[in-house]
């Protein structure tokens, strides 16, 4: 039963606006988990956070659909990867504050491109 003020979708419709929420809610919880391993400092954990929360937001974007000729949907794409590797830079040289800084930097653009889709 269908509320009178909801929208009947089609099933397949209906399927796919379920599993972007979904997602949405897998990147949020991604990014979350990655804020908590910067409030303890642990590396290792950190690391996991980016990858789990890049992942995930990756997965959302090819689920949901920027408009056609969005230029923000690449500004947003690129500056994703640029913290992305900025962070794997810190990591791999073992800067403990790097790796804290530029993981809050990847978990702000997770989001970021998370909202925009």
């Amino acid at each position: 039963m269908v509320a009178a003020d909801q929208p009947d979708y089609p099933a397949g419709e209906l399927k796919h606006l379920l599993a972007v929420r979904a997602e949405r809610f897998a990147t949020e919880q991604a990014v979350h988990l990655l804020r908590q391993a910067i409030k303890f400092g642990d590396t290792d954990q950190i690391a996991a956070g980016v990858t789990a929360a890049i992942d995930s937001v990756h997965h959302l974007a090819t689920l949901a659909t920027a408009p056609p000729g969005s230029t923000t949907s690449t500004q947003l794409r690129t500056q994703l990867d640029e913290c992305q590797t900025s962070f794997h830079e810190a990591h791999q040289q073992g800067d403990t504050d790097g790796v804290i800084g530029r993981g809050e930097l990847v978990g702000d653009a997770v989001m970021n491109y998370a909202i925009y889709l």
